[in-house]
């Protein structure tokens, strides 16, 4: 008889079992291999483990990465078109705007500079700054002379056929930047005026300086805030002829938030007014009663010294200075008896009241 030879293979983790079923070979091991087969395939299969979440997030992140590229690649030919085409439409107000924006901010830097510098100050940067904001301000009004911009500063309203939120942008806008220029050419002025600091001479000393110029700032502030309110009033009420109780009832909303807002920025500008032309709390000492004659401010003999609550002493000019930005002393940082007042130093705020 043939002998017949049966061969099974199964590929395993481990191992690869052939078996030979030859009655001639041994049959323990035949049923032993068999057992082993058995018990792997009975034996429960273990669930691949989750992927992290670290990696979903990543995904969904990329995804969402590729999306808005993709988007933003697509459509900013059609943006670039809207924005060329806005452009064209108001690029004499989008210029007038940054053209306005760069010379507050280069006035600003140049007055703030030249008042700090006190005696030591230069005229004709000043000079320049008066020069460059009356001509913005007459290249302004000469341009949109026929909407007349200059009744805003009267309390009426430019020549404008529709109040939609675009043009209540604009007109408060420019609104803002000529009174903040008709601000800084004052304060130029100021800078500019001789000032002689010795004592018994009727004079503007820089500590009444530096109270004009709060006071020109804060009043600045508060003339603004109620420039406003005619324009709101027309934005409004405009063309609502239809939605004439919804107009009113924004109106009303409006006057009465207002009205709290000025009450507010009343005692705001009292309180910073106070604090702008109080006198200084300090006696002057002469020079002869001095141990040290060199100031430690500037390192020059004395001018005009006065003794701090601190015992410091310094020249009136230089620690006024000091204090129209600080009320503490400059050596010992001792709190002193005095308000902080602000803009004392010719700082234009550049805040914007659009309300």
């Amino acid at each position: 008889m043939n002998t017949r030879r049966l061969n099974y293979s199964m590929a395993t983790n481990n191992s690869d079992y052939r078996i030979d079923l030859n009655p001639a070979n041994n049959l323990e091991e035949i049923e032993t291999v068999g057992e082993e087969i058995l018990h792997q395939a009975q034996a429960p299969t273990r669930p691949s483990p989750p992927p992290p979440t670290n990696d979903i997030a990543n995904d969904h992140l990329h995804q969402l990465i590729t999306l808005l590229k993709d988007n933003l690649t697509s459509t900013f030919p059609f943006a670039l078109i809207i924005i060329l085409k806005a452009f064209y439409e108001h690029s004499a107000g989008i210029l007038m705007v940054v053209f306005f924006s760069a010379s507050i901010y280069h006035a600003n830097t140049v007055l703030v500079q030249q008042a700090a510098l006190k005696s030591s100050r230069h005229i004709w940067p000043v000079l320049r700054v008066i020069v460059i904001l009356s001509l913005s301000l007459v290249l302004f009004l000469y341009l949109y002379r026929q909407e007349q911009f200059y009744l805003c500063l009267i309390f009426s309203r430019p020549n404008y056929t529709k109040w939609d939120l675009w043009t209540l942008i604009w007109v408060l806008y420019s609104t803002f930047c000529i009174v903040k220029m008709i601000v800084m050419i004052c304060k130029s002025l100021l800078i500019v005026y001789p000032i002689i600091s010795d004592r018994g001479k009727s004079c503007l000393t820089y500590r009444k300086r530096g109270s004009y110029f709060s006071l020109i700032e804060h009043l600045s502030q508060f003339y603004i805030s109620l420039l406003t309110i005619r324009p709101w009033i027309h934005f409004l009420l405009d063309n609502n002829q239809e939605k004439y109780i919804f107009s009113t009832i924004l109106l009303i909303f409006y006057s009465l938030m207002k009205l709290f807002n000025i009450y507010k920025t009343l005692l705001q500008l009292r309180q910073s007014l106070k604090q702008a032309f109080q006198t200084l709390p300090f006696p002057s000492v002469s020079i002869n009663d001095l141990q040290e004659t060199m100031c430690p401010i500037c390192q020059s003999e004395y001018q005009d010294p006065i003794v701090l609550t601190c015992k410091h002493v310094f020249c009136e000019e230089c620690v006024t200075s000091w204090l129209d930005r600080n009320a503490s002393c400059p050596l010992c940082r001792c709190k002193l008896p005095i308000g902080q007042a602000n803009y004392r130093d010719g700082f234009t705020s550049g805040y914007l009241i659009w309300y």
